[in-house]
């Protein structure tokens, strides 16, 4: 089941390490992200039971595209289509918006392999040596 998340659902542990797996930073960048940008976004996650295995945070622009800001599913849930059942939830809330995203090495295969087209990206601060990826899903495509 794929739904929007509680908060009390991002405190847990579970969700913790999700978001430890997408945004590659430490304790104090986790809870910056917690405190300060996902109020901001909202979280939509896959449960098993009651245990969140995998989430996507996004944000929805006036008009604009909707910008994929975090994407992770559990290890034990990898090649099962999770991940891409989360891009299709936000595929299906917005139809008519192009879906956007930023990536590395790491993740650009997935990208490419559910539809989207990416161009190089300039450096991120926080990982200056790692080549980026802007990634887009026009509207109308699943």
């Amino acid at each position: 089941m794929i739904r929007d998340l509680t908060r009390p659902e991002i405190e847990t542990p579970e969700f913790w390490r999700l978001l430890r797996l997408a945004a590659e930073v430490d304790e104090v960048g986790l809870l910056a992200i917690r405190d300060r940008e996902l109020p901001r976004l909202t979280v939509v996650g896959a449960l098993a039971g009651d245990v969140v295995v995998g989430f996507a945070a996004y944000a929805v622009e006036a008009d604009g595209p909707v910008g994929l800001e975090y994407i992770a599913t559990a290890e034990s849930q990898r090649g099962r289509g999770l991940g891409t059942s989360l891009v299709r939830e936000l595929r299906r809330r917005h139809p008519e918006a192009d879906l956007r995203a930023q990536t590395d090495d790491d993740a650009i295969a997935f990208y490419r392999r559910i539809g989207f087209t990416d161009a190089p990206a300039p450096p991120d601060p926080r990982w200056p040596d790692r080549p980026r990826y802007d990634c887009v899903l026009p509207a109308g495509l699943r």
